[in-house]
This record gives structure tokens, sequence and C-alpha cells, in this order.
């Protein structure tokens, strides 16, 4: 009796953690919040020795609850304690179908210093609220 007892416990301790555990996607970046309308968000930004810069990103959606997505993206230089939006290097981009949207850019640099991009991703879908997702990577160049 003691050991049906066990293995009916250990089987509610594995169903109430897999429960838990699909609240969260783990991937390549570490674990990922679940969202409504969002299965996953991806960006990109590399600068080159020349001061080139190479920015992507992927949104995806959820086919059948994912409406739209608008991706803004912008590149930004450290001034002493503040971030100034780079002149010519800003973003706007919507999805061509209703759940995916994807683009690369590339910039020029015109001088050394830390940057970073932003990347806001809101994403409409009948899954509930629009997700709205921010992403920052900060480089040196």
């Amino acid at each position: 009796m003691k050991l049906r007892n066990r293995i009916i416990s250990l089987a509610f301790v594995a169903i109430i953690a897999f429960s838990m555990a699909t609240m969260v996607m783990a991937d390549d970046y570490g674990i990922t919040p679940y969202y409504n309308n969002t299965l996953t968000t991806q960006d990109t930004f590399r600068i080159d020795a020349n001061g080139m810069v190479t920015f992507s990103f992927l949104c995806r959606g959820y086919r059948g609850i994912t409406t739209k997505i608008e991706v803004e993206s912008v590149i930004q230089k450290q001034v002493g304690s503040s971030w100034v939006d780079v002149e010519g290097a800003c973003w706007t981009d919507e999805s061509t179908t209703t759940h995916y949207c994807t683009n690369e850019y590339t910039y020029q640099l015109s001088e050394r210093g830390t940057y970073k991009s932003v990347v806001t991703y809101t994403v409409y879908g009948s899954g509930g609220e629009a997700d709205v997702i921010v992403s920052e990577i900060e480089k040196t160049y």
C-alpha cells in the first residue's frame, strides 16, 4: 500500500512540475516569458571594425492567433549618461503575414562610441491584450 501511495504522489508531483514548466519557454537565449500572441522574438546587432552596423530582427506569432506584428527599431548613441537616437537609423516594419515579421538593415556609423539597438515589438491577436516586448543590445565601437 505504501508503494502505491508513493507512485501516485510521484505522478502528481510530475504533473504539477510539467504544468508549471509550460508557463515559460527555454531557448538558446535563456528563459523567455510566455506571451499571449508572441511565440518568439530575436534580434541581432553587430558593428564591424569599419563601423558598419548590421541589424536584424525576427518575430514569430501563433498561426490562427496572431493578427498583426509591428516592429520599431532604432540605434542610439551614448552621449554622457543619456542615449540619443542616431539620425537615419530608425525603422518601422509591419508583418506581411499575420504571424511572422523579419527584416535586416545596415547603417554606417560616423564616429566611435557606445551604441545600442532598441527594438519594440507590438504583437496583436486573439490571445488577449497586445504583447509589447522591448529588446536592447549594447555594443562599443
